[in-house]
Formats: structure tokens, C-alpha cells, sequence
């Protein structure tokens, strides 16, 4: 499937490096990636190559690093840049913080700044790099949270091809692959369109890859039923003597108003503002008992919210059996 999506990029239009020699090949691609140690495990090296198109402030790059043996490379760490690692073909075993990544064409792998890493190829392994600068994922940070400063961002190495991440990420790609060479004496219309692509491709990783920030970023799962009722009820009773509308009691729970409604009636079998008029029933029974023969019963139902007296009076009696005065009365 990646090498498919790669079919129709004009590599060799940008080739750096085509060599059997080694000694020739190595400075080349570590002046274009990352200095690395290198060791062949066994058979003999028979060809080295890199292709590298421009795409704004991204590249494109096809690797063959090696080829023909088994190998160990050990860049230590990325020097701040993002390395996206498409395999097309073969296989290769990454090593992150003492776990290992097996790594094929079924699979892509994200490589963050100063994370240190190293990997061992077969003999007919083969690449697609996208490159991406450091600053790219920090602007794109950003622009999503509205901070003017950027932490350091770690991402999960491994991009399975199954998963939404992955579709998410895919259509990204196809158009890097359109934009891939245009980064060559273009005009504003086209390093405008360069610009958005890399923007594009950093906020596509930091909404749908996990990374180390992720929870300061993605939206904190809707409250449970209990907990957004409890909340609900904590708030209405904090302001038993205001006007409190549904509205405000779900924009304060993080919840729709037709959810908070919902969830009312499933668990308390009556809508928000059936259990607020309630409580507020309640509490002017227990003024009026405390006050005994004091005070106004339209103070006390005013003090606590209510508006409508006549309403109030023949709620009370219906919820209470009695009148607002037999209640002073006792």
C-alpha cells in the first residue's frame, strides 16, 4: 500500500546519491538526515541511494541505505526535525527506549527530536522519508491551543495501517505527493500553498497520533451520568435564590442541554427544572419551620427564587399536603 502511494513521484528527478560505494554514499546521506554509526551484520553492500524533493519547508526522500546487506545504523537522536518512516520494502527493527518496533510495509513509524533510536534493515529494505521540521508541529500547537509557546512533543513511534490515525493521515500524504518538487523556484501563490501543506500535515499528527501532550490538547471524555448529575444538583443548589436556566446548568457541566435532560430523567425520573423547583420547595418548608411565626411567607419563597405566588402556593400544597401558613403555623 505505501509503495503504491509513492508509485508516481518523479524520484529520479532528484537524485543525490546512486552508488555502490559506501564510503561515497554515507557523507552524502548523513548531511541530508543525521550523522549515524553504521555496521554491516552480514553480506556485502551493492547499492546506496537517495532521492530528495523539496516540498516547502518539507522533504521527500527515497533511501536505499546499504542495500544488498544486513544492517545496523545508530543516529542516536533526530536533530530538530520529525522523521515520518514509510517502508516499501523489506523489514527493519527500530529500537526506542529498549523496546523494539518491527517495521514492514504493513506499518509507519514517526521518529520525534532527541528521542534517542536505532534500527537494524534486511537486506532489501527500502524507504520513503518525509521530513518535517520541529517548528512545524510547534506552530501548528500553537495555533490549536492558543499558547505563544510550544512544549516538547513526543509522539507514539508506530502508525498501524488499520488505524484511524493512519486514515486520517493518508489523505495528507497524497497531497504531499502531488506538491512534492514544487519547492523550486515557485511564485507566492505556490509557497503559499507549500506553507498551508506543512501546516496541514503537523496538525493532522498532533489531532490524530497520540503524543506526550495529547491529554492538554484532546477534548476530556463527557462526564459520567452520576458525576454530571451530582454536578448539576451542586450547581442549582448553590443558586437556589437566582433564576437558573437549563442552559447555563449544561454549559456548566461541559454537557448539550438535551443531554443534561436526558440524563435527569433517566436517573431522577423529572427534568432539571422539575427537580430544581424541588429543592427549592424544600428549603423554603425548612425556612418557614425554623422561622415559626416570623416573617412573611412571600419574603421567605421570594428569598428562595420563587416569582409566581400563586404558582408557589399550590405547588407546595400539592408537594407538601398543607399551605405555606399551616406549615408556619406549627
Amino acid at each position: 500500500m505505501i509503495a503504491s502511494l509513492f508509485a508516481q513521484v518523479p524520484f529520479e528527478q532528484h537524485r543525490v546519491v546512486n552508488t555502490a560505494d559506501f564510503d561515497e554514499a554515507h557523507p552524502q546521506i548523513c548531511q541530508a538526515l543525521n550523522s549515524a554509526r553504521f555496521r554491516v551484520l552480514r553480506g556485502k553492500i551493492t547499492h546506496n541511494q537517495l532521492d530528495l524533493l523539496p516540498c516547502g519547508n518539507l522533504s521527500l526522500l527515497k533511501l536505499r541505505y546499504g542495500y544488498g546487506a544486513d544492517i545496523s545504523v545508530d543516529p542516536d537522536c533526530l536533530d530538530g526535525y520529525y522523521l515520518l518512516v514509510l517502508p516499501t520494502q523489506g523489514q527493519a527493527v527500530f529500537n526506542f527506549d529498549g523496546h523494539s518496533i518491527e517495521v514492514s510495509p504493513q506499518g509507519a513509524v514517526l521518529i520525534s527530536p532527541d528521542r534517542r533510536f536505532h534500527f537494524r534493515a534486511s537486506h532489501d529494505y527500502e524507504q520513503v522519508l518525509l521530513r518535517l521540521d520541529r517548528s512545524a508541529i510547534a506552530d501548528a500547537w500553537c495555533r490549536l491551543t492558543a499558547q505563544e509557546h510550544a512544549p516538547d512533543i513526543c509522539f507514539d513511534a508506530i502508525i498501524p495501517l488499520n488505524t484511524t490515525g493512519w486514515q486520517a493521515l493518508l489523505p495528507m500524504l497524497q497531497w504531499v505527493v502531488r506538491c512534492a518538487g514544487l519547492g523550486q523556484g515557485g511564485g507566492i501563490a505556490q509557497a503559499a500553498l507549500l506553507a498551508q501543506t506543512e501546516v496541514l500535515v503537523a496538525t493532522t499528527l498532533l489531532l490524530h497520533q497520540p503524543h506526550s501532550m495529547a491529554a492538554h490538547l484532546w477534548p476530556a471524555p463527557p462526564p459520567s451520568a452520576p458525576q454530571a448529575i451530582r454536578r448539576a444538583q451542586a450547581y442549582m443548589l448553590e443558586h437556589l435564590d437566582e433564576r437558573v436556566p437549563v442552559a447555563m446548568v449544561a454549559s456548566h457541566c461541559g454537557l448539550s442541554v438535551r443531554r443534561l435532560q436526558a440524563l435527569f430523567q433517566d436517573e431522577c425520573g423529572q427534568s432539571p427544572l422539575q427537580w430544581l423547583r424541588m429543592q427549592r420547595l424544600r428549603a423554603i418548608r425548612q425556612a418557614l419551620l425554623q422561622a415559626g411565626g416570623a416573617g412573611k411567607v412571600s419574603e421567605i419563597a421570594i428569598r428562595f427564587g420563587v416569582t409566581h405566588l400563586g404558582e408557589f402556593s399550590q405547588a407546595y400544597r400539592q408537594a407538601f399536603g398543607e399551605t405555606p401558613r399551616q406549615t408556619r403555623s406549627k
